[in-house]
């Protein structure tokens, strides 16, 4: 379940364009925001969130690119929500592109992708166990 809470006027809930087949929310930009030719900025949603499974457990989220600001080369460069954060949602934005651009009050910005808490206790070891893997880093399972 995800609950929002509006923390300005402007601001707007999070939708989902096809419920139950969209992997994630739309979430919008509470206000305008110019980007300069490679620059970066902060985008505010607005908006605060808290989320649960269907059995309760904690949720955090992801921020991820929405394809229609990624075309315009509009990418997304930070985005984990804790599961107990509950300050306004503002997303880190880039503008890869060697033009200015503009995010609009109201406009689709990123993608909220509800991702379950897996994290728990750290135990430090001596040994790990084996694997077929082993110590293989890139490259190691070949080039085709």
């Amino acid at each position: 379940m995800l609950k929002v809470k509006l923390l300005r006027p402007e601001a707007k809930a999070p939708t989902v364009a096809h419920p139950g087949e969209d992997l994630g929310y739309d979430i919008y930009a509470a206000e305008s925001v110019s980007f300069s030719a490679r620059g970066n900025g902060i985008v505010p949603t607005g908006i605060s969130v808290e989320l649960t499974s269907s059995d309760g457990g904690p949720m955090g989220a992801l921020l991820r690119d929405r394809s229609s600001m990624a075309v315009r080369r509009l990418i997304v460069t930070a985005g984990v929500i804790d599961s107990g954060y509950r300050g306004e949602i503002r997303v880190v934005m880039e503008n890869l592109s060697d033009a200015p651009a503009e995010i609009h009050a109201g406009d689709k910005i990123a993608n909220l992708i509800p991702y379950p808490v897996l994290t728990g206790q750290i135990e430090v070891v001596e040994e790990l166990a084996q694997s077929s893997r082993a110590a293989g880093g890139f490259g190691s399972s070949g080039r085709k």
